[in-house]
């Protein structure tokens, strides 16, 4: 990865998306059951936000219509939060979207999640995506809270009877500065099972946080954390000279490329869109405030076309960072 020349880069995507397949990122509520200390501000609160079903459902509807008409009748559903699995209609969301799923029309689930539900409950979540092209959990450890090890034997025994279910399933563990070892403790601890971890950064107020030596940043950019077993190379980018290079994931293509992408062509907003808590409608989160494309109470318009970015910011939102762009 030394080799790639980041100056130079022209071109870069998910694999996933250089085909025809839409991005939806969609923040449900930021309610969450846990309070890590680490936590953006903004990311979770204790009081409970969610909206009424019948708008969740309407605006599936009118989400996958949209992005249709723009030529993506494949669309992959992101869903973050706080924590997604405690809002009343998640189930009901996701089995409403699998009216559309059909040989034509492929639909893919990702979910951020604590895991923090029972069996029982991701029982009733492998049934409402059982007709999904493909699911995937992606489980954030939080050691705050699964600070024993029945507690983490129970987190990764979730992850495989997922797994068993046909669910695809990752860890994400946040690499806090100093915590070195412990972090490559956690990695080993999943690897044993062929669990595959994205070891990701701190950041705060658009930067990663101070504090981290040079071999922690190295092994979140050299993606140590993956098994030998998934060795997949998601990030594609191209020079200006079309040489081609591939990364593991986005989190090593932020850690080694922090920049803003102003100017840049981006599907933002025209094969992807991001929604918030409060039914906002977004081109995309690192670009938010200044690009609103309305309301899921009282309309919203996609792009038609691939506009330009406009933002001085960091594109510091690896849900951003996998959408094509280039310059």
């Amino acid at each position: 990865m030394n080799d790639i020349p980041f100056d130079d880069i022209t071109y870069l995507s998910l694999n996933a998306f250089r085909k025809p397949i839409a991005n939806v990122r969609w923040y449900l509520n930021r309610y969450c059951n846990y309070e890590c200390s680490y936590c953006w501000p903004l990311a979770h609160q204790k009081e409970k936000d969610f909206l009424k079903k019948e708008e969740y459902l309407i605006t599936i509807h009118e989400i996958i219509k949209q992005l249709t008409d723009n030529g993506f009748p494949n669309i992959n559903w992101g869903f973050g939060g706080g924590e997604v699995t405690f809002n009343p209609s998640f189930l009901d969301i996701l089995n409403e979207i699998q009216l559309y799923c059909s040989d034509e029309n492929k639909m893919t689930t990702n979910l951020i999640t604590n895991l923090s539900q029972s069996i029982k409950w991701w029982d009733e979540f492998i049934k409402n995506t059982e007709k999904f092209y493909m699911t995937m959990i992606n489980a954030s450890l939080h050691n705050e809270y699964i600070n024993t090890e029945e507690k983490r034997i129970l987190f990764r025994d979730k992850l495989i009877h997922l797994r068993n279910s046909g669910v695809k399933t990752k860890v994400n563990i946040v690499l806090l500065p100093g915590n070195f070892e412990n972090t490559k403790r956690d990695v080993d601890f999943f690897n044993e099972k062929d669990i595959f971890v994205n070891v990701k950064s701190c950041r705060e107020n658009r930067k990663i946080v101070e504090g981290y030596t040079k071999e922690e940043l190295e092994f979140i950019k050299e993606g140590n954390g993956y098994t030998k077993q998934n060795n997949d190379q998601n990030m594609y980018l191209k020079d200006k000279n079309d040489n081609e290079y591939n990364l593991r994931s986005t989190e090593q293509l932020l850690v080694s490329n922090f920049i803003s992408y102003k100017d840049w062509n981006c599907t933002a907003g025209f094969q992807s869109v991001t929604i918030h808590k409060d039914g906002t409608v977004y081109r995309g989160t690192a670009c938010r405030k200044d690009e609103i494309l309305g309301h899921i109470k009282t309309g919203f318009s996609l792009h038609k076309k691939v506009e330009k970015c406009i933002q001085e910011r960091v594109c510091d939102c690896v849900a951003d960072l996998k959408m094509p762009k280039w310059k």
